[in-house]
């Protein structure tokens, strides 16, 4: 006979009222980090996202918004559109940005105390639940760890990762929707399969258009399935009473079972296809061609990131936790360093304990398997930076869930003794809980302020060069003229980020080009650094920015450059382009050098020509190539090129566009047709105009 392990006063009302004060001091906890600012690929993603500007988003559109940052395959749209939509009545404040994210974050803490309660009451009815405290107990736990973890604050304060946690909420809402239709199925209520196909392959498609990672939701369905409900088609004894139906009493088998093509085409046949495109570039390592790893490298430290993830989300340090992790050590073989095995011997010992124990101990079983499934993409082959807490977001749920019912897994038989153990461990998990609530207030608090967040960056991680770069880049921000001490300190923080070990372009442009806006020498030595930089490293978004970032100063009249300086960026941008000649944005790039800078608008065609045949799928570089051809009389060119603007048109975003640039088109037609003994066709005009564009900087 089952034993009720839950105290009288332990009433449904009283869990309710407990879990919303818990929700209360997990937005107290984030409240001081509402004021701080925007922190990495938020200004690429929003801030300098022409797009999001005011005049623009109501001019060109919400939509062009929508789909204007190309991030991942998918461009996310629906994690844009929420972006777009506040932007529309609040424009770019940060701080209620910010507040949404934590919004969205309560919610979805609510809906994890949901699933909690759901599978753990699932599986004490069958007697495999905590022994030491009830299934309702422990769901509150999970949950107030969860939502109060210091490991999640980087997919709430960080506004940009607003795509993981709502991810998440549509990842979750799906599971629950998943979940009631397995409950009808069993109880064999009608409509349990349009339950369950509409759960996850509507749930997948919407959480996919938030973030790729949305297309997990299938996997977690699976662990839960495999491990919790185990397949069951019909109603037992023993779960009557959760499900509120009678026991089944006909013997006869269904025909058939539903969740095998349920699985098949929503998991197996996608991730199928999703390996065979993706692979090839992986293993013939294109991929791999911005990263400075390669695909092995990458294997063997991800298992030493993943032990560290279950310390960072178990037994956080407040210096441990980071926005950039950029100065992990890559794991060049299995004892470079010792770790790296010893970590993946770590990591073998849990998946093997949880898939031979999933029966007898399914819910440490399903904590594990959940860890790992969240794993499964973020963290093996597919050619991402190695470490991010964000990735935390969701499979940390598991491991709250296996750490806490291994606390919670046994029982002594003395009464006394029970409630004195259960009294013990409740009150350490709460302490741990309310500890990790206090480091993310402490959290909240440095990233409240930028300077502050950027200075503890920097000296927590001191080998990392993005933390080295933005504590000098906020010192510049901050400097009042070339001879104040910030600016002074700026420029020496900058070159120390330069030296360090992995660093990218981003501090020697930022060198160059605040002595080009002040009027300083540029030192000789900085163009070589870039150059060192170019021939050892891979060409990351970041450099490539860099350069855009000099090429934009120069034609915007900021940063004064001698003939002498901008021959040398043209070098280095050429230089670029030699080491890596099949990048078309780094073309792009150099074509935007030569067309405004260098004022040389028939090698800007030539380069914009070969730009569009590298990546022939890009309508910003057509429409730079429009530009030039516009510029120098080619409109016969210029008109075929148009057509296939129309044809990269998704979704008509660019409709305005296209029909002003049609209509400019007919009317220099028209223009050179009225005066024939203008400049011929196809010269280069006098006075180029900025004719290229960014290229379009990766997440």
């Amino acid at each position: 006979m089952k034993l009720d392990l839950t105290p009288r006063f332990l009433t449904p009302r009283f869990f309710l009222l407990l879990f919303i004060a818990i929700l209360i001091l997990a937005l107290l906890a984030y409240w001081p980090g509402l004021a701080g600012g925007y922190v990495f690929d938020d200004f690429g993603n929003l801030v300098d996202n022409p797009a999001f500007a005011p005049a623009a988003l109501h001019a060109q559109g919400f939509w062009h918004a929508v789909w204007s940052t190309h991030a991942g395959p998918l461009d996310r749209p629906l994690a844009m559109a929420s972006f777009a939509a506040q932007a529309w009545f609040t424009g770019l404040n940060p701080w209620p940005l910010k507040l949404v994210n934590v919004l969205i974050h309560l919610l979805n803490g609510v809906l994890i105390w949901l699933l909690s309660l759901r599978v753990l009451r699932w599986l004490a009815a069958r007697g495999q639940g905590p022994r030491l405290v009830g299934a309702e107990t422990l769901a509150l736990l999970v949950a107030a760890a969860w939502v109060l973890a210091p490991i999640q604050l980087t997919a709430v304060l960080y506004v940009i990762q607003r795509e993981e946690s709502l991810t998440a909420t549509l990842v979750l809402l799906g599971l629950l929707a998943y979940w009631h239709g397995r409950m009808r199925l069993i109880a064999g209520r009608r409509g349990a399969l349009a339950w369950l196909w509409g759960s996850l392959a509507l749930g997948t498609l919407l959480a996919a258009l938030a973030k790729e990672t949305g297309v997990m939701l299938p996997a977690y369905a699976f662990v839960l399935e495999w491990v919790v409900l185990r397949g069951q088609l019909r109603t037992s004894a023993d779960t009557a009473a959760l499900l509120g139906a009678a026991p089944a009493t006909d013997a006869s088998p269904r025909r058939g079972n539903p969740l095998l093509p349920l699985f098949a085409v929503l998991l197996v046949l996608p991730g199928a296809l999703g390996l065979a495109w993706m692979l090839p570039g992986v293993l013939n390592g294109s991929a791999y061609a911005a990263r400075p790893f390669t695909l092995g490298e990458r294997l063997l430290t991800e298992g030493r990131v993943m032990v560290d993830y279950l310390r960072w989300i178990l037994l956080p340090t407040p210096d441990a936790l980071s926005l950039y992790h950029d100065d992990v050590r890559v794991s060049t073989g299995w004892l470079q360093p010792w770790t790296t095995t010893a970590s993946w011997a770590l990591l073998a010992a849990l998946l093997t304990s949880a898939v031979l124990g999933w029966r007898r101990w399914p819910v440490w079983s399903l904590g594990v398997l959940w860890f790992f499934a969240g794993q499964s993409l973020v963290s093996t082959f597919v050619p991402l930076e190695l470490v991010y807490e964000h990735r935390n977001y969701l499979p940390s749920w598991g491991v709250f869930v296996s750490a806490f019912w291994l606390l919670t897994a046994w029982s002594p038989p003395d009464a006394q003794r029970r409630g004195t153990l259960r009294l013990l461990v409740v009150g350490g998990l709460a302490g741990l809980i309310a500890l990790q609530g206090f480091f993310t207030f402490l959290r909240a608090q440095v990233w409240g302020n930028p300077y502050r967040l950027a200075y503890f960056e920097a000296t927590t991680h001191p080998e990392s060069p993005r933390a080295s770069y933005d504590l000098g880049r906020m010192l510049l921000v901050m400097s009042k003229g070339t001879e104040s001490v910030q600016f002074q300190m700026g420029m020496r923080q900058m070159e120390q980020a330069a030296r360090l070990p992995g660093s990218d372009l981003q501090p020697l442009q930022a060198l160059v080009f605040m002595a080009a806006k002040n009027g300083l020498p540029i030192s000789q030595r900085w163009w070589e650094e870039m150059r060192h930089v170019i021939a050892t490293t891979p060409m990351s978004a970041e450099s490539v920015g860099s350069l855009y970032s000099l090429i934009q100063c120069g034609i915007n009249g900021v940063c004064r450059y001698t003939p002498a300086q901008r021959q040398a960026l043209g070098e280095v941008i050429a230089y670029a382009v030699q080491r890596n000649p099949g990048r078309a944005n780094l073309v792009t790039l150099q074509a935007n050098w030569a067309a405004n800078i260098a004022h040389d608008n028939p090698l800007a065609y030539q380069l914009m020509l070969r730009a569009v045949a590298l990546d022939p799928g890009k309508y910003a570089y057509w429409k730079n190539l429009f530009d030039i051809q516009l510029a120098a009389g080619l409109y016969g060119d210029a008109a075929n090129v148009l057509e296939r603007m129309r044809e990269l048109d998704r979704f008509g975003i660019h409709r305005e566009e296209i029909a002003r640039l049609a209509a400019e088109l007919k009317k220099r037609e028209r223009t050179a047709a009225a005066q024939p003994a203008a400049t011929a066709p196809g010269s280069p005009p006098a006075e180029p105009r900025n004719a290229t564009r960014a290229p379009e900087a990766a997440r």
